[in-house]
């Protein structure tokens, strides 16, 4: 425990540092005036702030008085809560109240030093400052645990949402967000549009390169088709397998046909080997596009959208796969 005193009469400080030196287990130290106080509290300084649990400031210092040290003190963050007694040989109410309201934690009255009032005031100034201290430890501690918790649930989130290898949103997602904008049609007074598309022949892909090599083309797939459907609403998820699936919310057939060619003709271009498909050995996809107009949400259902685009899929493999077809009603 650590004390310092400042007080511009000597002989009056040597004596409150005697008294509590032989009565409390605690360090003290002497200065006169604001600016040696200052300094020991390394407040106008680059340097690390010293550890005091209690500072004695005497009211009547010279040039800066106690009531304008103990303001400077206050306005430093590190000691806001640093108990300051403030000493006083003077009995003029007003000076108190200034001193409460620079920030002093409590003051005594030194005409005479009570030796007894003087340790007991002390010592229930350092019990303030150990409960203060104790108070921000803990608050620390539940700021860290808070901080702990929620990096938690947002990786719990995260996990319980994305697809752990492509790192695109997962099937539980999907049927979530898709259930979402389903019931916003009405609303929005907007189409919503899905896409359900198909690695070609990943079946052969991976009998011919392996498993790894799958999660590859799977994950170069995925950042593909993110780098292509950019709007902040449209949701890129993974079905199942090599099977994937976009919304999007707010857009017409035309729309979604467009985005399903650009998709086709991407990794059509990134010629990434597959020496069993029948497109100059690059792997392709194939892709059904479905759309829901307002005007017919109340008589559907949003599996029928799904299953709409899944039609439209085997429609596009039957025809011969490396394209997109829209959904027609037969």
């Amino acid at each position: 425990m650590r004390l310092l005193i400042v007080d511009d009469s000597v002989v009056k400080a040597q004596i409150i540092q005697k008294i509590l030196n032989n009565n409390l287990s605690i360090d003290t130290e002497i200065v006169s005036s604001a600016e040696e106080c200052l300094d020991k509290l390394q407040i106008n300084s680059s340097k690390p702030f010293m550890e005091y649990n209690l500072v004695l400031m005497d009211i009547n210092l010279p040039g800066m008085n106690g009531i304008k040290v103990t303001k400077k003190i206050r306005s430093h963050e590190k000691y806001k809560d640093l108990p300051i007694l403030m000493i006083t040989s003077a009995n003029d109410d007003s000076f108190i109240d200034m001193a409460f309201n620079a920030g002093a934690s409590d003051y005594i009255n030194t005409t005479p030093i009570r030796q007894t009032e003087l340790i007991a005031r002390v010592n229930a100034a350092l019990r303030l400052g150990s409960e203060m201290e104790r108070r921000k430890k803990r608050e620390e501690e539940l700021l860290e645990t808070t901080r702990i918790l929620n990096m938690t649930n947002r990786f719990l989130e995260k996990i319980s949402s994305h697809d752990p290898l492509t790192n695109i949103y997962n099937r539980r997602y999907f049927d979530q967000f898709m259930e979402s904008e389903w019931n916003n049609i009405p609303k929005n007074k907007q189409a919503l549009s899905l896409l359900m598309i198909d690695i070609d022949f990943f079946k052969s892909y991976n009998d011919e390169y392996g498993h790894q090599a799958g999660d590859t083309a799977l994950k170069k797939f995925s950042n593909m088709l993110i780098e292509l459907v950019t709007r902040t609403r449209d949701v890129v998820s993974r079905y199942g397998g090599e099977e994937f699936a976009i919304i999007l919310p707010q857009t017409d057939t035309r729309g979604a046909n467009f985005i399903a060619d650009e998709i086709c003709k991407k990794i059509y271009s990134m010629k990434l080997l597959h020496k069993h498909s029948p497109f100059e050995n690059c792997l392709t996809c194939s892709i059904g596009v479905a759309t829901e107009l307002p005007e017919n949400w109340k008589k559907n259902n949003m599996n029928e959208l799904i299953l709409k685009a899944d039609k439209a899929l085997y429609k596009a493999k039957e025809k011969g796969r490396n394209q997109a077809v829209v959904y027609q009603e037969t």
